[in-house]
């Protein structure tokens, strides 16, 4: 594929958001490796870990090319860079354990989503990066399924305390793909980047997540139509969400 200056800034923006989410997660994580409620849990942690930071340390190489020589080399590297794609969920560290698994649940599962539309893209470091992240992202998500239903069906505080714990995450990580008319995603797909336009991708994680939570009743605005897609039943708060940042709020 030949890029354009188009092509660059909608690769430039979503591979800068793939990574710091990617970096955030990881840190994030990180707070966890010594505090899961069990020696199992921190173990798995701490492989999370491991495998966000390397996720993000791959990405932050590409942004370079789109640079063309002018960006703060400190922005670069993602031991001095200013993360700031990252989603307003990670702005802050996670104030319990269910804030971390519904983290992994929507968010971790989220960007898979994406990497999975890019198993064949035409931009070929990316394609190559996709598959490696694909095969470490399926214990991720056998994680957090194993702890939404765990917690789930614990019952009154700690279900509750998941049901709070998922909210903010939900519209964040279901804004993240961006509407249907996203210039960045459209771009890409109109290139081969990925397969899939948003309303796509949304459809899409929402295949993966909504069977875990039908099954231990956790009810979201989420319904099939009649193709079997999962679609939504409200509008998301596109007012409030960034286009180059992928985020709600400001920074």
């Amino acid at each position: 594929m030949v890029a354009t200056a188009i092509d660059n800034a909608a690769l430039f923006d979503v591979l800068s958001s793939l990574a710091d989410n990617k970096q955030l997660l990881g840190r994030r994580y990180a707070h966890w490796s010594n505090g899961a409620p069990s020696l199992e849990a921190a173990v798995a942690a701490a492989a999370m870990v491991q495998d966000e930071l390397g996720h993000a340390r791959t990405l932050y190489p590409l942004l370079e090319q789109f640079a063309q020589g002018q960006a703060d080399p400190q922005q670069l590297d993602p031991m001095t860079r200013d993360p700031r794609y990252r989603i307003a969920a990670l702005d802050h560290d996670f104030a319990g354990w269910s804030e971390f698994i519904a983290a992994n649940f929507l968010l971790d599962t989220a960007l898979t989503t994406f990497f999975a539309a890019a198993r064949e893209s035409t931009y070929e470091p990316l394609r190559a990066r996709a598959h490696k992240v694909l095969q470490e992202e399926k214990l991720h998500f056998m994680n957090a399924e194993g702890w939404v239903m765990r917690l789930a069906n614990a019952g009154g505080a700690v279900r509750a305390n998941l049901v709070a714990a998922l909210g903010p995450w939900w519209k964040e990580t279901l804004c993240w793909f961006g509407p249907d008319d996203d210039p960045a995603m459209r771009q890409l797909y109109d290139d081969g980047v990925i397969d899939a336009t948003p309303d796509t991708l949304r459809s899409r994680f929402l295949a993966v997540v909504m069977p875990t939570l039908n099954r231990v009743g956790l009810e979201e605005p989420v319904e099939r139509d009649a193709e079997g897609n999962w679609r939504l039943t409200h509008p998301l708060p596109w007012a409030q969400w960034d286009a180059t940042t992928r985020r709600l709020g400001v920074l």
